[in-house]
């Protein structure tokens, strides 16, 4: 069966489409957060959580970090790891979107009630993000975040906590390289809040 003239090069033409639209640079950037081993210390404690944006630079990337990821448009794809490795993509996220997901799971994994109202929980743990950006330089991703995690019993203050940490990775690979960095000091950040102290004060 002979190919007709058209179909000749229509096909190549449809190829080519294909293989440039899969090289195509994403525009999101994909993030793995590891949840730490499981307990039940702080079972049945009720809480309603809220994730807020207090950055003073609200670009996430630097100037030079985005000549490197010219597509971004500040949109995550989560993947939330288990103990043993395996995980799922969860969905694609902004900022406060992406965080608020994780801190959810962080609680519901330590054996908390995570709410979505406050009107249903005496406490209410509010995440304040004062940090949250990517700069790229002398031929390394360098990621920096802070926040501070404020639990409210009733409206007053009952616990506080403020977490704050630097990571870097020499890029090899390119974006591969700066999401890696990303997801590794998104998940120790997250996991080094000590939920416990928060909501037991008196217990540590």
């Amino acid at each position: 069966m002979k190919l007709s003239k058209r179909w000749i090069f229509t096909l190549p033409a449809l190829v080519l489409a294909f293989i440039a639209g899969a090289c195509s640079p994403k525009p999101f950037l994909k993030v793995q957060y590891q949840l730490p081993a499981a307990s039940s210390t702080l079972e049945g404690e009720k809480v309603a959580l809220a994730v807020s944006d207090m950055r003073g630079k609200k670009a996430i990337l630097t100037e030079n970090a985005r000549k490197s990821l010219k597509n971004f448009n500040e949109t995550f794809s989560l993947v939330v790891l288990r103990e043993d490795g395996s995980g799922n993509l969860v969905g694609a996220y902004d900022l406060v979107s992406l965080l608020t997901e994780v801190f959810q799971r962080r609680l519901v994994n330590e054996g908390l009630q995570a709410v979505a109202v406050s009107d249903n929980a005496l406490r209410e743990l509010k995440i304040e993000i004062t940090e949250f950006q990517l700069d790229f330089a002398k031929r390394k991703w360098i990621v920096s975040m802070n926040y501070r995690a404020n639990l409210f019993d009733n409206g007053s203050l009952l616990s506080k906590e403020s977490v704050s940490g630097e990571a870097e990775r020499l890029k090899v690979t390119g974006k591969s390289d700066a999401e890696k960095i990303l997801g590794e000091l998104l998940t120790d950040m997250v996991n080094k809040l000590n939920l416990v102290r928060l909501f037991q004060p008196g217990q540590q």
